[in-house]
């Protein structure tokens, strides 16, 4: 498949506005200036869900006609952004042990994705899970069935 200059521009732009939302000083509604720095900064938080929905454009596309295409897809996605979760995870549990809070509950936050901003790679997991089962839930609506 031929790449889409459109969607690599989007992302482009997503990945600049990520960036700005992390660059962005806080500040007080005092002046015109702080005004508009949150102001821009609102705006900018428009990225991640535009990441999201550039992502279920193209996976929406996949094709699940049987149970063994459903499998193999979940077992080639999710890893690919649960590992890499978990990782980036340890730091925040190994800090929660160090400060002798409830393991269980911070086994089960690290699990879950949910340290910090990692939230959206469990609701990233969860579109993966349930995009077969909607496919074919829209297929059978569209079929009139």
């Amino acid at each position: 498949m031929q790449r889409n200059l459109y969607f690599d521009a989007l992302r482009g732009i997503a990945i600049l506005m990520v960036v700005a939302i992390h660059t962005f000083i806080a500040s007080e509604f005092d002046n015109y200036q702080s005004i508009c720095a949150i102001s821009m900064r609102e705006i900018c938080n428009v990225a991640v869900p535009l990441f999201l929905a550039i992502s279920g454009f193209f996976i929406g596309q996949k094709n699940f006609d049987n149970n063994s295409q459903t499998f193999k897809f979940w077992r080639r996605q999710i890893p690919k952004v649960y590992v890499p979760t978990l990782f980036w995870s340890i730091p925040y549990l190994a800090l929660a042990v160090f400060h002798q809070q409830s393991l269980l509950k911070n086994i089960l936050v690290f699990l879950l994705c949910g340290y910090s901003i990692y939230y959206f790679i469990a609701l990233i997991i969860q579109c993966y899970l349930l995009l077969p089962f909607i496919q074919k839930k829209m297929l059978n609506y569209a079929m009139g069935g």
